[in-house]
C-alpha cells in the first residue's frame, strides 16, 4: 500500500509518505520570503522523486482539513482535491484536534479560535467552539491541554499558562502521528471522494460562536 499525507494547517507544512510499510515525513518551514505552503509542490515532487514513487502509483492521500490557517488550509485542500481528482484518488481525513491529541499522549485540546473563543477537544474526538469564561472554568478544574502559541500568549489566559502547552515547543512527530491515523482511517474503509473534504478554519463566522 501507498499513501500520502499532507497537512499544511500548522506551524509548518508536514508531509508523509507511505510505501509498502516504509514511513518517510518532510516538514517545511516558513522563511523570510514565504509562507510554508508555498513550497509544498516542490517538496512533495521531491519526496516521490526520493523514494522511486510515481504518483500515479499513490492509493490515498490523507490531509488534516483543520483547524487552523486560513492560507494554509487552502492551499492544502486545494493541491489534495487536485491531484485527487485527475488521478482517481480516495482521500481521508483528520482534523488538527486528532493529530495533537495523539502526538501528545491524548491530552486533551484547547486552541485559539479568535473572537473571544476557543476550540476544545476531550481527547480529540469531538470538538467544539466554545466560549472564553466556559473555557477558564473548564481549565480551573486541573486538567493540562495541549495548545497554540496564541492561546498561550492571549493575556485573558495569563492566569492558566501552567495548565496549556504550547505545541509549537514540543517538536512533536506530527508526520509520523498522521501517517498512522491515515492508515487506520484506510483500514477501517474511513475513505470518500475529495469533492466532500470540507475545511475547518480558525477564523469562524461570528453566527457559529456559542454565546
Amino acid at each position: 500500500m501507498k499513501f500520502l499525507t499532507i497537512d499544511t494547517a500548522l506551524n509548518k507544512s508536514y508531509l508523509g509518505l507511505f510505501s509498502d510499510g516504509k514511513k518517510i515525513i518532510k516538514e517545511i518551514e516558513s522563511d523570510e520570503i514565504n509562507y510554508h505552503s508555498a513550497y509544498l509542490i516542490k517538496v512533495l515532487k521531491d519526496l516521490l522523486i526520493e523514494n522511486n514513487v510515481k504518483i500515479n502509483e499513490i492509493e490515498f492521500i490523507g490531509v488534516n482539513v483543520g483547524v487552523g490557517s486560513f492560507t494554509g488550509i487552502r492551499v492544502g485542500l486545494a493541491v489534495v482535491k487536485v491531484i485527487s481528482d485527475r488521478l482517481n484518488i480516495k482521500t481521508v481525513s483528520y482534523t488538527t484536534s486528532e493529530v495533537l491529541s495523539r502526538a501528545m499522549n491524548n491530552k486533551n485540546v484547547m486552541l485559539d479560535a479568535r473572537r473571544g473563543s476557543v476550540f476544545y477537544s476531550k481527547d480529540g474526538v469531538n470538538t467544539e467552539l466554545i466560549p472564553y469564561n466556559e473555557a477558564f472554568k473548564i481549565l480551573e478544574n486541573g486538567e493540562v491541554f495541549i495548545s497554540d502559541r496564541q492561546l498561550y500568549n492571549n493575556e485573558k489566559f495569563e492566569n492558566y499558562k501552567s495548565k496549556l502547552i504550547k505545541y509549537e515547543d514540543e517538536n512533536l512527530n506530527i508526520a509520523d502521528v498522521e501517517i498512522e491515523i491515515a492508515k487506520e482511517k484506510i483500514e477501517n474503509n474511513l475513505i470518500f471522494d475529495p469533492v466532500q473534504l470540507k475545511p475547518n478554519y480558525i477564523q469562524t463566522a461570528p453566527v457559529f460562536i456559542k454565546k
